[in-house]
């Protein structure tokens, strides 16, 4: 005898799985959001429940800086072809990070195999080596910026002399980019430190959760962020900062009910034969003042 397995059971599994799950009536009404999905996201199943999926909560692009919401999503398209659909997307958090995640979007069918809703399961692609414990280490040996809860300028000084001994030692090229967000101090004088704070944040989140493990991020100084890129070429270098400009210019947060953006500049350049730590950090700087003649732009030199 077969014996019928409890329906709490499956709402346990679902309540409490590892992977953000969610589900969706078939016009992508929010019915259920589980612990991970809060987790990840930030944003409670209280405050997701009964909206649909588009109204800006999490506001998926695609690597192009495409908004999916209001187009073909993976939701829309598994509701309208029966079929199971996955995508790379990056999503938008409570904090107003961009963060890449896989989806994969089951389709749900009644006995009679129309489609009634959707079942949307997703994890992010977590890119970055910097986990809690190793937050807590920075943290501990004060390399860890307390504002936008990323490495700091001592710790990329300190990853940059190590680049560049493996560059000399074993011919491992890395190449840098120099971040610098645009007209920020309008931001601050306009809405104030604490919302241009929590902007900083996002930013600094978003390029974290985009980065390699063997890649390093640090906020450098006020609106400045440095990236190092290991085993990198100037084509590849450049493909990297046209996508964290895109994912910079689609982070926000809301402040006095308004949305907030801000764009970015962006310059690079590989490592020399000769280079010192002063050396490449100011020829990054000087392409990075080049862009900035042209904002929002990438100059990328060898």
């Amino acid at each position: 005898m077969k014996t019928r397995i409890p329906k709490i059971f499956f709402e346990v599994a679902a309540k409490e799985a590892v992977d953000c799950i969610y589900f969706l009536s078939p016009q992508r009404q929010i019915l259920f959001w589980n612990k991970s999905a809060e987790i990840l996201t930030g944003f409670k199943s209280r405050e997701v429940i009964g909206k649909r999926c588009y109204d800006d909560i999490l506001k998926h692009i695609d690597e192009n800086g495409n908004n999916l919401c209001f187009g073909e999503c993976p939701v829309v398209k598994a509701i309208n072809s029966g079929k199971i659909q996955e995508a790379n997307v990056f999503l938008h958090d409570k904090q107003g990070a961009r963060l890449p995640v896989h989806v994969v979007v089951y389709p749900v069918k009644n006995k009679k195999g129309e489609v009634i809703g959707a079942v949307e399961r997703f994890n992010v692609n977590l890119g970055t080596s910097l986990t809690l414990e190793g937050i807590r280490n920075l943290e501990k040996e004060a390399f860890l910026d307390p504002l936008t809860r990323v490495p700091n300028r001592r710790y990329v000084e300190k990853k940059l002399k190590e680049y560049l001994k493996n560059f000399r030692s074993r011919r491992k090229k890395f190449g840098i980019l120099f971040i610098d967000l645009d007209n920020f101090k309008q931001i601050n004088d306009t809405y104030g430190h604490l919302c241009g704070d929590r902007l900083l944040k996002a930013i600094g989140q978003t390029i974290l959760m985009n980065i390699k493990p063997i890649d390093t991020i640090g906020r450098y100084g006020g609106d400045e962020f440095v990236v190092v890129l290991e085993d990198i070429t100037k084509t590849k270098l450049k493909k990297f900062a046209e996508k964290l400009l895109k994912l910079i210019k689609n982070s926000s947060i809301k402040c006095d009910g308004k949305e907030i953006y801000v764009s970015a500049s962006i310059g690079g350049t590989l490592v020399r034969n000769k280079d010192n730590q002063r050396s490449i950090l100011k020829r990054a700087d000087e392409y990075l003042l080049k862009a900035k003649s042209n904002k929002p732009s990438i100059q990328i030199g060898d």
